[in-house]
């Protein structure tokens, strides 16, 4: 039987935005620019950097649709 981790929801909140941080040095992409696309507010987002909410499933499933990963590389 397989074990499944509790996830920490501060580090999920971090792994978000270290993946949103990754894609803003890859493709020049501001904050403001990403927040309206994932439909957000900017202040969200800096939420995430300071590990003070947790990205909803909703929101999970918008960035990973956005960045083009599953759910569960934000998870982990």
């Amino acid at each position: 039987m397989q074990t499944i981790k509790k996830l920490n929801k501060r580090q999920v909140a971090k792994n978000a935005y270290r993946m949103i941080i990754e894609r803003i040095a890859q493709s020049g992409e501001s904050i403001e620019s990403i927040a309206l696309s994932l439909e957000i507010s900017e202040r969200t987002i800096y939420y995430w950097q300071k590990g003070e909410r947790t990205p909803s499933a909703d929101h999970l499933y918008r960035l990973s649709q956005w960045l083009g990963v599953s759910m569960e590389r934000i998870l982990v």
